[in-house]
């Protein structure tokens, strides 16, 4: 693969039409200027993008050289690819060490917001649904999920939004935020009710609650607020609300 130096944004917009992952691209393109590869100067069949860890992948692996794309991932890189058709391959290739994680992108015109409103469950007591402020973000699960991972250029509070879940001494143990700054008109989700070592308020339908305050807002401030599942659980929440399935899609992580 040959890397691109110069006339980057004619190959970014490329990826315009990406399927999956479009606000992270958008936010990636805006705010950390990804590499490019190609496989040829001349009419390429595959470029890849990359914003490490994460790659992406246009075109088909039946029309290039697939050992030549699959050079460039190190351990611990994550596959994101625009075909299904990819999947053969990278396992073939990679064998034990590739793990692959089944997706699903929702569409979000099928949201009602009196029905959304209709899923929001009575919080325990003691426990409150509260819109993100600077104080939550000063350390844990907001800042080690999500702002030192994706706000390290942008500024949370002035280009994100969500709420967080505060115990009576205002400890943060879940949010719904959005997933990565905002570009455009379109806000990705990721919702977390506590860490999986210490699950004490899972399965009792908070984080259909959380979720449900943060389609609201994004509806009221004019935000289309996407869905893509990383898990059944996830899935389980989306198709509640009223989200339809679109896109069922795979990723792939390096080893």
């Amino acid at each position: 693969m040959i890397e691109i130096k110069e006339g980057l944004s004619s190959y970014y917009r490329m990826f315009d039409s990406y399927d999956v992952f479009q606000n992270f691209l958008k936010y990636a393109i805006r705010d950390l200027a990804p590499r490019i590869f190609v496989d040829a100067l001349d009419h390429p069949r595959c470029v890849a993008l990359q914003s490490f860890p994460a790659y992406f992948l246009l075109g088909e692996p039946d029309e290039t050289e697939v050992s030549d794309v699959f050079s460039l991932f190190d351990r611990n890189s994550w596959i994101v690819a625009s075909s299904n058709a990819w999947r053969r391959p990278i396992e073939t290739h990679f064998k034990e060490n590739v793990m692959t994680h089944p997706r699903v992108l929702f569409r979000s015109d099928t949201l009602s917001l009196e029905h959304v409103r209709s899923k929001r469950s009575k919080l325990p007591e003691g426990l409150a649904i509260v819109p993100i402020e600077s104080k939550h973000l000063s350390d844990g699960m907001i800042v080690d999920d999500v702002v030192a991972r994706f706000f390290t250029v942008s500024d949370f509070m002035k280009n994100g939004f969500g709420f967080a879940l505060v115990d009576g001494r205002q400890t943060c143990l879940g949010f719904c935020l959005t997933n990565y700054p905002i570009v455009g008109t379109e806000v990705e989700l990721y919702v977390r009710v506590e860490y999986d070592f210490n699950a004490e308020h899972r399965l009792r339908g908070i984080g259909t609650t959380l979720c449900a305050h943060f389609i609201e807002e994004s509806l009221k401030r004019g935000y289309t607020p996407i869905w893509d599942a990383a898990n059944d659980v996830s899935a389980h929440i989306a198709k509640k609300l009223g989200y339809v399935a679109a896109k069922e899609w795979f990723m792939y992580h390096v080893l």
